[in-house]
Formats: C-alpha cells, sequence, structure tokens
C-alpha cells in the first residue's frame, strides 16, 4: 500500500504519492472506438491547448504508435507571487501519459515540481512538491494558507488537464463543424 502525504486544502485533500509527486489516473471508456483512432486524437489533442489562463505549454515527448502511448511533458502558470517590486512566476511541471486500448485510454498525470523564475534577474529555482508541504507545515498561519491554495491550484489545474485530455479522446472538444470542414 501506498503511503500518501495529505495536506488539507478548503475541506480537499490534496495526496502526494510516496514519491512527493502529485498523481492522478483516469481511464476513458470510448466504445465504439479502436485503439489507433484514440491514439491519433491523443496525438493531437494538447496541440492548441493553452490553459485556463493561456500561458500552459505542452509538447510530445514520446509517442509509439504500436504501443498506443503519447507522453507530453509542459508547464502551466499557477500565476506570479508578487514581493517587494518584484516577485516569483510560478509554474507546474508536468507529466501526461496517455495509452490507448480497443474502447479505452488511461490517462495519468504528474506534477513533480514548481519552478519559479524571480522577475528581478530571470533567476530559475525548482521545488518539488514535497519541499512545497514540508515549507508549508513549518510555516506560519497565513503563509500556510496560501501554500494550501497554491497546491489546491496545482491539482485542480492537473485534473483540467485530465478532464480535457478525456474529453478530446471522447470526441467532445472543439466545434463540430470543424469535422465537416
Amino acid at each position: 500500500m501506498a503511503l500518501f502525504v495529505c495536506i488539507n486544502a478548503n475541506s480537499q485533500d490534496i495526496e502526494l504519492t510516496e514519491t512527493g509527486v502529485y498523481e492522478k489516473k483516469e481511464v476513458v471508456v470510448v466504445d465504439s472506438a479502436k485503439a489507433i483512432v484514440l491514439f491519433e486524437r491523443a496525438m493531437i489533442a494538447l496541440s492548441d491547448w493553452t490553459g485556463p489562463d493561456g500561458k500552459a505549454k505542452a509538447g510530445i515527448d514520446y509517442q509509439e504508435k504500436e504501443t498506443g502511448t503519447v507522453i507530453y511533458k509542459g508547464t502551466y502558470s499557477l500565476g506570479f507571487k508578487s514581493g517587494f517590486l518584484q516577485g516569483w512566476d510560478r509554474w507546474a511541471d508536468f507529466i501526461l501519459k496517455v495509452r490507448c486500448k480497443d474502447g479505452r485510454s488511461q490517462v495519468t498525470i504528474t506534477v513533480p515540481t514548481i519552478t519559479g523564475v524571480y522577475s528581478g534577474n530571470g533567476m530559475k529555482r525548482s521545488w518539488s512538491l514535497s519541499e512545497v508541504v514540508e515549507a508549508i507545515n513549518k510555516s506560519g498561519k497565513n503563509k500556510k494558507e496560501r501554500g494550501r491554495l497554491l497546491l489546491k491550484n496545482v491539482a485542480d489545474t492537473a485534473d483540467g488537464i485530465v478532464q480535457a485530455m478525456s474529453d478530446r479522446l471522447k470526441g467532445n472538444a472543439g466545434n463540430s463543424d470543424d469535422d465537416d470542414f
């Protein structure tokens, strides 16, 4: 049985795996679709996806037609955390794996790290989610709440990516007029 690190964020538990990452898996059932059709949908699913704020980036890292596997890697914005005159532009780094078989696909998203880019000098720094949880647990009340909201944002946006992929695998995304071009 896997051990989980849990943090309560506004009545929702955000669970990290024993390796300290956020992970969500979903099986998408599309009864009539062949594996090759689902694979092709997965290949183009995030080609124009920019996330809820228009800043997300994702690209195909790996693809194998024979096994019906597509792996995307990318980042999505967690917003800007301002300090005195400067601050951190924060990004969640993710890996999205889609495995396709006749009639179904397994979609798994993993978020291992948050990367910050400091506006003052462009310096980049990455923190594992377990480091973020550790820092939150050591923080005072106000910082603890902001940290919990940050982790909730990580999970909510990652879950949204899984939903976007699920919709596209089912053929529910985009304008139906596009099919008749």
